[in-house]
């Protein structure tokens, strides 16, 4: 559901988030894990840095090993839990 600029995704479990826009990845808090949905609607799930490289991916990582995702295509991301 898009409403004016805010976009509010239902996840699979049932819950509800309002998703922060892509260009505030960099203020997010590395230490609580996030979802990241994509504008192809899959959703990654993880810890972020919120740098993206020279080649405009940002890392988001599960455990010591990360996967890289294109930031052209991040259409929001949220926390998992709290604000």
């Amino acid at each position: 559901m898009i409403m004016g600029n805010k976009i509010t995704i239902t996840f699979n479990e049932g819950s509800r988030k309002v998703l922060k826009s892509p260009d505030t990845l960099q203020s997010i808090d590395e230490k609580r894990e996030a979802r990241f949905v994509m504008d192809n609607l899959k959703v990654c799930r993880g810890w972020c840095d919120g740098e993206v490289d020279e080649d405009g991916n940002f890392s988001v990582f599960r455990t010591i090993h990360g996967v890289s995702l294109p930031f052209e295509h991040l259409m929001g991301w949220c926390y998992v839990k709290g604000r």
